[in-house]
């Protein structure tokens, strides 16, 4: 009789334990995914997070925790090379010559300066 209970009791921890990971889980990937939207959340982060707990208990989750990070990876990437894309169109963008170039938006901010202070 107290082999079945010790037996009934793992069963329990387990199941309990598995229902706590897998409703953790899911909670961060549906959180991830309203991150990918949404400008306060870490989309890709929550993803990966809420994957790596569920690869614990399923097997299908390590597809997805491999899928997610190819896909933040190459969101990186992307935003590594808008980065430097805009530097280079940038630095086409100043052109040097004997010209004298003014600035009229910084004489604007001056002048809006000199009349608030007066």
């Amino acid at each position: 009789m107290a082999v079945e209970l010790r037996t009934v009791g793992r069963l329990v921890v387990r199941g309990t334990r598995r229902a706590a990971l897998t409703v953790a889980g899911f909670a961060l990937v549906a959180l991830g995914l309203a991150g990918l939207v949404l400008p306060v959340l870490p989309g890709w982060l929550l993803i990966i997070a809420g994957f790596a707990v569920l690869s614990r208990e399923y097997s299908w989750a390590q597809s997805g925790l491999t899928y997610a990070r190819r896909k933040a990876a190459r969101g990186g990437e992307g935003l590594r090379s808008l980065t430097a894309r805009r530097r280079r169109r940038y630095a086409e963008d100043v052109i040097l010559s004997d010209e004298t170039v003014i600035d009229l938006t910084q004489v604007e901010s001056a002048l809006l300066e000199s009349e608030q202070s007066a």
